[in-house]
């Protein structure tokens, strides 16, 4: 099968992210004997200059396999567009890129992965190019920034400034946005010029579940019921979607269980920081477990923004406690991470719906502390698997992490259990199994349709 991977970031150059998950999918999706390209941003290029021009197939950085030719707007460090010509020529580039891959490579199927930034009209696109196409969701995009696409959105708001509505109301007149929207998709809906429905309400206000049919995703399917759920609350129609967690490459992560006389001491993070990725509750707790007299350390992992990274070192340097911050990056990087660690803590303050970090420390022998709101009650079983603790409660998270320091058996019998689910349940390889498996089925249905 010819696939044409169509996502925002790819490895090396993914921001303040290190989700390897599409680099490792597309490579074993190689190995099993498919044509893969990939179609991603120019996000990390120290030029835009030549990438514009080239044709699919000579791709940036001499890899003829990875297009960076997409612009995205206003995340990862990117200029924000705004105003009517900065986004119609940023809608120009991306379409153009879109429409010289479809035709360059004519694949069998388009798989979407990460749209956070980028232009949401390509969605429009690929409907009307009728080509099979699979959304692999893992973060949130489609509700947090699918109804506040700018594009998107300033053809389809009702309340909108004078000016704009005046500048609008004569393209319309003029039949320029039907001309444009060949090749810079605005309708979304044949013949229906605005959706206050969806564009005009407060982007925090809920549907009900499955109600916006607008936006078809046919073929589509989560990280985690968690955030195929909290996409059906948004309003977008997903019910039908499957759930395939991701899986852990055992070849890459493992580890030997350390024996109960073994002390746990050296804690571990892995993650992007954010305002909610809950390493300052961690830093709390850190303190409270110090003041027992317990010699504790921790390392967090991750990169993210400058500011927070700063607000953490600060919290760190007051309260005079050993936090390591080390910069991510290399996938390779991250086993013997966890290897030299005692313990790992999974603290964000929201539903996750890409948890990898807590499963590739499982799979290294590590015991695990994860907050009791992670949105994957599937995958942690409190003192089955790991230990859990309210979101935001440094107090308990203490608690947690002195159990596992005063009790290393403790520490042992989770850690065990925890590598064996892993290794039986979470396997990179049946996951990329069940990938292809879906992948097949949905060429096969839109054949017979």
């Amino acid at each position: 099968m010819k696939i044409l991977v169509v996502t925002n970031l790819f490895p090396p150059h993914h921001a303040d992210t290190d989700d390897f998950r599409c680099q490792n999918v597309t490579e074993v999706l190689r190995d099993r004997g498919h044509t893969v390209r990939v179609l991603t941003s120019t996000c990390g290029l120290a030029s835009e200059v030549g990438h514009t021009a080239r044709a699919f197939g000579a791709g940036a950085e001499g890899d003829a396999l990875v297009q960076r030719r997409l612009r995205l707007n206003g995340v990862y460090g990117q200029s924000s567009v705004c105003g009517l010509g900065g986004l119609r020529e940023l809608e120009t580039r991306n379409q153009g890129v879109l429409r010289e891959a479809l035709a360059g490579f004519a694949p069998d199927l388009v798989y979407v992965w990460g749209m956070t930034g980028l232009s949401k009209s390509l969605l429009l696109a690929l409907r009307r190019a009728n080509v099979p196409t699979v959304f692999d969701v893992a973060d949130g995009w489609m509700g947090e920034e699918l109804r506040t696409d700018p594009w998107l959105e300033w053809w389809h708001r009702e309340r909108v400034p004078f000016g704009h509505k005046v500048e609008r109301g004569v393209l319309e007149l003029l039949n320029h946005r039907t001309k444009w929207d060949a090749a810079t998709p605005t309708f979304i809906e044949p013949g229906v010029r605005r959706m206050p429905a969806i564009f005009d309400r407060d982007p925090n206000a809920s549907f009900k579940p499955n109600a916006v049919s607008s936006f078809q995703f046919r073929r589509i399917y989560f990280s985690s019921q968690a955030l195929k759920t909290a996409t059906a609350a948004a309003g977008f129609r997903v019910s039908h979607a499957a759930v395939i967690h991701p899986g852990v490459d055992t070849k890459l992560f493992h580890g030997e269980v350390k024996p109960a006389t073994a002390p746990v001491k050296k804690f571990l993070i892995v993650t992007r920081l954010t305002p909610e990725c809950g390493v300052a509750t961690v830093i709390d707790a850190l303190r409270l477990v110090r003041a027992q007299g317990v010699k504790a350390t921790l390392t967090v992992y991750g990169r993210g923004s400058s500011s927070e990274l700063a607000s953490l070192r600060t919290r760190a340097v007051q309260g005079e406690l050993p936090v390591e911050f080390r910069s991510g990056g290399l996938l390779r990087e991250l086993p013997l991470i966890y290897q030299s660690h005692d313990a790992f803590i999974y603290p964000a303050e929201h539903p996750e719906a890409f948890v990898g970090p807590p499963l590739e420390a499982m799979t290294c022998g590590l015991p695990v502390i994860v907050t009791e709101d992670h949105g994957v009650e599937d995958l942690f079983r409190s003192r089955e698997n790991c230990l859990t603790f309210p979101s935001g409660d440094s107090g308990l998270l203490a608690n947690r992490m002195l159990e596992l320091v005063q009790t290393p058996g403790v520490a042992t019998q989770l850690a065990q259990t925890g590598q064996e689910e892993v290794v039986a349940r979470f396997q990179f390889a049946a996951t990329v199994e069940q990938i292809e498996q879906y992948l097949d089925d949905t060429v096969a249905q839109w054949q017979s349709a």
